[in-house]
């Protein structure tokens, strides 16, 4: 008899590997084994190795005790890290592994809860609740570690000078400061009665009050044409929800996708019977006797039972500014990630290095590791690299390496390849250098080749 098909989870992203399903994508057929697979292959989402799977029955049981670790917090001689999403535990993660004997705290104002943050907008397709997708409580994850942990404690303000933080529980004292607090959703310019009943979602705690909003709804709007918006459209089709999209502009994800991929995008979700408006913007959300009526700027109006706006996320960069360091769209950076306090080192969704805020996981680790192995006395340098996506939509396989900032006035997208089937291929070419593509279909399994070969 042969041995049943098993599950395989990306610890960095929560995405789910079927040796019933494969991974097509990348060429591995369905009904392959998790130890059949190269070791080469990386996770299709996030593009870490195959080494940062774990068996789903494997992974480690969330602790039901949360009460935090009666563990000293901050001091002259410690690492202090605020902000416990992925950046603030990974930076954790990798100064312990340089250093066993560093003395390091976190510091956060939720629970510190250990999530992949990605599954957000595939939880439901994966059968998965808020809950579920817990890897660790902050306790137990701070156990693993060595570290003091301090939860639910909001940093007020900093002093850099005397190397002191005032927050909600007293004052704490560091070392080195290391500043991980993310971004926070942009909420929508949006009047009527009903405006702040808007739902946003870009932490547990808010997908947790989404998941039970849920219940008993039927038609769901979602306010938005960029990724997080598309994902969780595609994911809540899955359930047979009715979803509207609405598109301030011409098509979907257009900061990372040409027009071309984006329209055979835009048709294969409109037959799995996702509903998209373009060129449309909401000036009301107002009670009516069932849910909500919008009303948009050309005066028409339509009926949902609950309306999400996935319009974007702007770096917390509020803490920073008051302490007096450099600030432009986020916490501006250096090679080291050192911001211009010395001691004060910053990464992740909040930061700003060479005009770019790259608010994707595989910079985030690599600025985590540059962290650590600079505070051991090594030399690295953080290098700025274009993000490689892959897109969370089943209805067409995408793949996209959007171009840095600096060369998005220089060029331009050019189709190379059409296959038959869902096959695309679009380069972005500055004087005839690949600075950026896109692939669809049957061929994203050629994106680690054409990564590869980006000039810089």
């Amino acid at each position: 008899m042969s041995q049943p098909y098993r599950k395989y989870i990306c610890k960095t992203c929560g995405l789910i590997y079927d040796e019933a399903d494969g991974d097509p994508d990348s060429g591995l057929a369905p009904g392959t084994r998790f130890e059949d697979i190269p070791d080469d292959w990386y996770c299709p989402l996030c593009l870490v190795s195959k080494a940062d799977f774990v068996l789903i029955e494997d992974k480690p049981k969330v602790a039901a005790d949360v009460t935090p670790l009666k563990s000293k917090v901050g001091g002259k001689d410690t690492i202090v890290i605020v902000g416990a999403g992925y950046a603030g535990w990974t930076v954790a993660e990798k100064i312990r592994q340089q250093n066993p004997q560093a003395k390091i705290s976190l510091i956060t104002a939720c629970d510190g809860s250990v999530y992949p943050k990605p599954a957000l907008s595939m939880a439901l397709s994966q059968g998965r609740s808020a809950d579920d997708l817990i890897e660790y409580s902050a306790p137990q994850k701070a156990k693993e570690l060595d570290i003091g942990v301090k939860i639910r404690t909001k940093v007020m303000s900093i002093t850099p000078a005397r190397k002191r933080l005032m927050t909600t529980t007293g004052t704490i004292e560091y070392d080195k400061l290391i500043l991980a607090m993310g971004a926070s959703p942009i909420k929508p310019h949006i009047d009527g009665s009903a405006a702040s009943e808007v739902m946003t979602i870009n932490d547990l705690a808010a997908y947790k009050k989404f998941r039970g909003s849920l219940e008993g709804k039927r038609h769901i709007t979602l306010i938005g044409g960029g990724l997080i918006a598309v994902e969780l459209a595609e994911d809540l089709a899955s359930q047979n929800f009715e979803v509207t999209l609405l598109v301030r502009g011409g098509h979907l994800m257009r900061n990372i996708l040409p027009g071309l991929v984006a329209d055979r995008l835009s048709n294969l979700l409109a037959k799995n019977k996702i509903k998209i408006q373009y060129e449309v913007e909401v000036e009301q959300v107002n009670h009516a006797d069932q849910g909500y009526q919008l009303v948009f700027d050309d005066g028409t109006t339509l009926q949902t039972d609950l309306v999400v706006a996935a319009i974007g996320l702007k770096p917390s960069i509020d803490l920073a500014k008051k302490a007096g360091l450099v600030v432009k769209q986020g916490i501006v950076v250096n090679q080291i990630l050192q911001t211009s306090d010395a001691d004060i080192f910053a990464l992740g969704d909040c930061v700003e290095f060479e005009d770019e805020v790259q608010a994707y996981l595989e910079p985030i680790r690599r600025q985590a590791g540059v962290i650590a192995e600079h505070l051991t006395g090594k030399d690295a340098r953080f290098e700025l690299k274009p993000a490689l996506i892959k897109t969370k939509t089943p209805s067409l396989a995408i793949i996209t390496c959007p171009p840095l900032k600096k060369y998005a006035q220089q060029g331009g997208w050019t189709q190379l390849q059409v296959h038959q089937g869902q096959g695309l291929e679009v380069s972005y070419l500055v004087n005839n250098e690949l600075k950026g593509f896109v692939l669809s279909g049957e061929l994203v399994t050629q994106a680690a080749h054409k990564y590869q070969g980006l000039a810089g």
